[in-house]
């Protein structure tokens, strides 16, 4: 079964004039890139498949969605569109519904609750604020073929951590 909560306290673009290959796009500290690809998350007794994601590109994003097949259907449980250029995305959970855009955020500037997200880093961290005044945030993890996703809700009494996702690429990509 996925488990969707749990609570816890340069390189320059290339081209050239008469040439049609279309432009490089230069690496960048908003890089998103490495959430995409085919990932699987698996059950730790077993490694039964529990959840699929596919993040391919789809115009100016890099979208799909979470598919928890545990129950042997195919059930969409979150959706996202990664902008492309790493600065915002968008996305839509079962039982929490995203409607405006999340903006990019450096992770290092949220309150010491976060330290857990810091502390996590073995790999690329980007981190999403919600719209104001929302304390909601998205944390995407990735780096040695393996991804996490997070949904943070600050509130001042208790912070709620949402897993959205937690697997290795699988390898359509």
């Amino acid at each position: 079964m996925l488990h969707l909560c749990r609570l816890a306290s340069a390189v320059l673009a290339t081209g050239v004039a008469a040439c049609a290959t279309p432009a490089l796009r230069a690496p960048s500290e908003r890089d998103i890139d490495f959430v995409r690809g085919c990932w699987v998350q698996k059950s730790a007794t077993g490694e039964t498949t529990e959840a699929f994601l596919r993040l391919l590109p789809n115009g100016e994003a890099l979208a799909g969605q979470v598919a928890d097949v545990s129950t042997g259907d195919w059930i969409t449980v979150a959706t996202f569109a990664f902008a492309r250029a790493g600065d915002s995305l968008t996305f839509d959970a079962r039982d929490m519904p995203q409607q405006a855009p999340y903006t990019r955020t450096d992770p290092s500037r949220l309150a010491a609750s976060f330290d857990w997200a810091r502390a996590k880093r073995a790999g690329k961290l980007a981190a999403f604020a919600g719209p104001a005044p929302s304390r909601n945030f998205l944390f995407v993890e990735g780096g040695n073929d393996r991804l996490s996703i997070w949904a943070v809700s600050a509130e001042p009494a208790s912070t709620l951590i949402f897993t959205l996702f937690e697997g290795e690429r699988d390898g359509c990509d």
